[in-house]
């Protein structure tokens, strides 16, 4: 199995399995086990980890799937991170380096965005791993939805940088393993700065 096909794998599958119940759910199973079964051992090594959310009792509005540097984030909740965060409406899956929303939230309340938003503009404006093919566009998880859910526009919030696949166009899976390489590239610069102070 390779990264696209778990990416295709969710984008057609996922609106049909949500009518489904979550507990022992294969799909669900499939999805919480990240890129476990599509890279291999020698990626995710060392303090590099892997897993997926379907969501916790009730299917998530947003499933994602996150690679995480232990040394510096094992959670989406708080840290830096890389993710695969797909649309509802199962159009899109972003690529994107993250950061974790619910800390920010908890710490600074009503101050949470202006403060996430600083933090994504500083890296931004200072990673050289940044390539071409990764945008500070925002990405856009809630404009098809009824209700916005503050965790959903957490994610946009916390957005670094991205590349946008849409559905109809996945690219290979060498561009796909180059891409998140390349995010990886971006993460260790995140990580050596946090933990060394390097630039």
């Amino acid at each position: 199995m390779t990264i696209r096909d778990i990416l295709e794998k969710v984008l057609n599958n996922y609106l049909q399995e949500k009518n489904k119940t979550l507990k022992n759910n294969e799909f669900a199973k499939l999805l919480r086990s990240g890129l476990k079964k599509a890279v291999s051992d020698d990626f995710i090594a060392g303090n590099i980890t892997t897993e997926g959310s379907v969501g916790k009792g009730n299917w998530a509005t947003v499933p994602w799937i996150g690679i995480f540097d232990t040394a510096i984030s094992n959670s989406a909740t708080k840290g830096f991170y890389i993710v695969y965060l797909f649309s509802p409406d199962m159009n899109s899956v972003y690529l994107s380096l993250n950061q974790g929303w619910t800390f920010f939230n908890d710490i600074y309340g009503r101050n949470a965005k202006n403060n996430i938003g600083k933090v994504s503009a500083y890296w931004q404006n200072t990673l050289a791993n940044r390539t071409d093919r990764m945008t500070t566009k925002p990405i856009d998880l809630t404009s098809s939805l009824q209700n916005k859910n503050s965790l959903v526009s957490g994610y946009e919030l916390g957005n670094i940088f991205s590349i946008k696949y849409n559905s109809d166009n996945l690219p290979n899976n060498d561009q796909l393993l180059t891409d998140l390489k390349d995010m990886l590239f971006c993460l260790n610069e995140i990580k050596a700065d946090l933990i060394y102070g390097w630039h």
